[in-house]
């Protein structure tokens, strides 16, 4: 009785250090996961920013750094779908001196809406710029005013 009652201690402290060992094991493969998702969306996030920052805006040096910024981000952390359309835009601007975000900035809005658990939206993305509005515009700023997201121009 003496045998069995240590051999039931010792299966208990094994079961429980093996219980112990594949809880940590998951709980830090939970963690890294949680991290790898909040500087993907974090960066996926300043990315969207800085593009729609950039979106119908007179050129700047300013401007082209935060577009710079935001397409070495996405083709580090975006989708393998919003790499492609950063090649397509990129061959676009080279090519014509413009080209438009909006295929890119809905394709962000919608993982980072998905990703942060908030409902979809299907309209296309709109920007005020109140550089066009039409008392600033009488003193000679351009543009419209309010305007869809999209392209960038020289």
């Amino acid at each position: 009785m003496n045998d069995f009652f240590n051999a039931s201690h010792i299966v208990t402290v094994l079961v429980a250090l093996v219980g112990w060992f594949a809880v940590h094991r998951l709980t830090a493969w939970r963690d890294r996961v949680n991290h790898k998702r909040k500087i993907s969306t974090d960066f996926l996030i300043k990315a969207f920013q800085n593009l729609a920052n950039a979106a119908n805006r007179e050129p700047s040096p300013q401007y082209f750094r935060d577009m710079e910024a935001a397409i070495a981000d996405i083709q580090l952390f975006g989708s393998t779908s919003q790499i492609k359309m950063i090649e397509t835009f990129t061959k676009e601007f080279a090519e014509k001196g413009q080209a438009s975000m909006d295929p890119l900035l809905s394709s962000l809005r919608k993982d980072l809406r998905k990703e942060l658990g908030y409902e979809a939206v299907e309209e296309n993305v709109r920007w005020f710029r109140p550089e066009g509005s039409p008392k600033v515009a009488q003193q000679g700023a351009p543009g419209d005013g309010l305007r869809p997201a999209g392209s960038a121009r020289p």
